[in-house]
């Protein structure tokens, strides 16, 4: 590497993003979706290669904000193993690869009017609404969601094609929210619809959050969660007030499964929920999940020597926050774990109870034994597709580590 200007070098690294994270400062390529915490002297060194190309220049200025000698050609190196200073990529609109669609009449909102959703009023709507469905709750036993309600229409295999319907209908509506509440901050983010395997995903990109000021992500991480609550007061509101009926009972449906979702995403924490993200900016942290999972490791096993040097290169105060957070990994397990007993597993039995009842009973090639095989394969792929899946991936990567 010369000490001369390098105008290619100083191409490449202009495509970085340079903000501060409260403690360290990140260095980013929004398009490839690649972030990296650095201290400050990293940044300095960034900003000056921008400013001048000059590698010695950027060196120089590092070193003197870290009050000791910094290896400029090691920290190119650096951002180049980590894909900072790779080629641009292809804008999101060229995206050709067939897995998902942009959702184009939502991107066309403006900032200002997502803005409305979370601001002040917004947010005290959002409250009010968890405080009208905690009160309603408690005081309303009548009304509270059970596994049952998940039977809403007169037949379990209309009940089981109702639930692919609002699933879908409310996985969009969590997901919008979140890009509305990342468009609110100025987040360019990418709403879009995909698939895996057999079933419909939405898709919001929102990578470039981490160069936004941490005081500013809550809202972006509670967004899908508190959208959940209006429906759910919303549907509880007009249960009180609709009579015994097929509309009260789709209500009830959507509040059960709505409730669901809001107590799995805060339970879900070993799977990296929205109530994670949450926490993990909230206590300042870059990498808390696998830090605690290191730790939790290191406590009850042995860690491989990859895996004790990267425990140790993690971050102060990732290490000092794994020690607690682990018991919150626990008691979501547990909590998970109980939704699975009282709510997934019953529907599941009762389902295909039904489903064995009535191709015992019915006759082959009726309109009832084809929904009801249909309904067995759905709850036999619902329950036996997950364990297959790990079990295959498990696989895969002991194959890849012996090659």
């Amino acid at each position: 590497m010369t000490a001369s200007t390098d105008a290619g070098l100083r191409e490449r690294a202009a495509r970085l993003t340079v903000a501060f994270d409260g403690e360290a400062w990140v260095l980013g390529r929004p398009d490839l979706g690649v972030f990296v915490a650095v201290p400050e002297p990293g940044a300095v060194f960034v900003t000056t290669l921008q400013e001048t190309g000059s590698v010695a220049e950027a060196t120089a200025r590092a070193s003197e904000k870290a009050g000791e000698p910094v290896d400029g050609d090691d920290f190119i190196e650096g951002l180049t193993a980590a894909g900072l200073l790779d080629a641009a990529t292809a804008a999101p609109d060229d995206d050709t690869s067939g897995r998902g669609r942009r959702i184009r009449w939502i991107e066309g909102i403006s900032p200002q009017a997502a803005a409305r959703l979370f601001g002040r009023t917004g947010w005290t709507v959002y409250a009010a609404a968890l405080v009208f469905v905690i009160a309603v709750l408690v005081a309303r036993p009548d009304l509270r969601p059970s596994w049952q309600d998940a039977w809403f229409l007169p037949s379990m295999g209309l009940s089981v094609f109702g639930w692919l319907v609002l699933g879908i209908a409310f996985g969009a509506l969590h997901e919008a929210w979140h890009w509305l509440a990342g468009r609110a901050v100025g987040v360019p983010a990418t709403f879009r619809v995909s698939y895996r395997g057999m079933y419909i995903v939405y898709e919001t990109d929102l990578t470039q959050i981490v160069a936004v000021p941490r005081n500013r992500r809550h809202g972006v991480y509670l967004a899908g969660m508190a959208v959940e609550i209006v429906v759910v007061a919303v549907a509880l509101a007009l249960r009180m007030i609709i009579p015994p009926g097929l509309v009260s009972d789709l209500l009830a449906a959507v509040i059960l499964f709505r409730v669901v979702a809001i107590v799995w995403q805060w339970a879900a924490l070993p799977l990296r929920s929205d109530s994670y993200a949450l926490l993990a900016n909230a206590l300042r942290c870059h990498n808390l999940y696998r830090t605690t999972w290191l730790t939790v490791k290191n406590r009850l096993f042995r860690l491989t020597e990859a895996e004790a040097a990267e425990l140790a290169a993690s971050g102060a105060r990732d290490r000092d926050m794994a020690r607690w957070f682990a018991l919150l990994y626990v008691a979501g397990m547990a909590v998970m774990v109980w939704l699975f007993l009282t709510v997934m597993l019953p529907l599941m039995l009762s389902l295909a109870q039904w489903g064995l009842d009535r191709l015992a009973s019915g006759q082959i090639g009726s309109a009832e034994f084809w929904e009801a095989l249909l309904v067995t394969a759905y709850v036999a792929l619902r329950i036996g597709l997950p364990p297959l899946l790990a079990f295959r991936e498990r696989r895969l990567r002991r194959a890849g580590a012996l090659l």
